[in-house]
Parts: C-alpha cells; sequence; structure tokens
C-alpha cells in the first residue's frame, strides 16, 4: 500500500504549478489587451469632448456676434468704428478655449427674394460670412462658418 502512494505522488508532481502557470500568463495577456483597449477608448472619448467643446463655443461666439449686432449689418458697416454704427466685437474667451471671429462682407446686390414683389429698383441685401474658430487649451480646434443677409435701402451697394 505504501508503494501505491509513492508512485501516485511522484507522477503528479508539478502538474498543478504548470496548469496555473499557463493560466496565468493567459490571463496576464488578457488584463493587458483590456487595459490597451481602454487606454484607447479614454483618448477617443477625450478627443470627442475637445470636439464637442470647440465647435458649441464657436457657435456660441457666432451668436453672441449676431446679436450683438443686430440693426447694425449694412453694406460696409465692417469699416467703420464702433460708436459710428461698426461692428461690435463680444467676449472671444469662453469654458476654456478662446474663439477668434472673423467677419466678411462676401457680396451685395438685389434683394433677389424681393425683386418680384417691389421690382427692379427696390431693396438690396448684403451678404456677410462669419466665421469662428475655437481654440481649447489642451489642444484642438475647430472652425464654424455662418453666413447672413440684411437688407439694404436702394442704391446702398
Amino acid at each position: 500500500m505504501r508503494h501505491d502512494r509513492h508512485i501516485f505522488g511522484h507522477s503528479e508532481r508539478g502538474a498543478a504549478l504548470v496548469v496555473s502557470l499557463i493560466l496565468l500568463a493567459v490571463m496576464t495577456l488578457l488584463v493587458v489587451s483590456t487595459m490597451r483597449t481602454s487606454i484607447l477608448q479614454l483618448r477617443i472619448s477625450g478627443s470627442s469632448e475637445t470636439l464637442s467643446v470647440n465647435l458649441a463655443n464657436a457657435e456660441v461666439a457666432i451668436a453672441d456676434f449676431v446679436d450683438s449686432n443686430i440693426g447694425r449689418f449694412a453694406p460696409g458697416f465692417l469699416a467703420l468704428p464702433a460708436a459710428s454704427g461698426g461692428a461690435l466685437y463680444p467676449t472671444t474667451a469662453l469654458n476654456d478655449s478662446t474663439v477668434n471671429l472673423v467677419v466678411t462682407q462676401v457680396g451685395c446686390g438685389p434683394a433677389n427674394t424681393f425683386i418680384s414683389q417691389m421690382g427692379p429698383g427696390g431693396l438690396q441685401a448684403a451678404q456677410f460670412d462669419v466665421a469662428a474658430t475655437a481654440t481649447v487649451a489642451r489642444g484642438g480646434r475647430s472652425t464654424v462658418h455662418q453666413g447672413t443677409e440684411s437688407l439694404a435701402p436702394p442704391g446702398s451697394c
């Protein structure tokens, strides 16, 4: 009887250690792969948040500019000083971002929508492009363009 115990104990010696080391290696590879995936997902979500913040800040800056200048949009008003009816530029630092506004007059001519109603000598219209580029401190930049049109009296273009 003593002889049988010795045979069974001798043949199984170290098998549990080998199996546990193999399982430990497999689990380590699984954990490392999961960590790499998690880090990648974290970077993607950070970039997505930066883009969302920049887009929102650019849109807010454009809305503030348009709201501040209601009634001022006219042919050539961008060249005038603010005190003489020129453009008013609101704050350009929003939610950890810096916003750069560039406003250009892209056209001026007959107001096509109203020609059929008022005749060829009727109202004119000035078209403007308001571009806002938002840059957040941690990196990333987004640009938004908004067009706007303002009616003008006949002969002002």
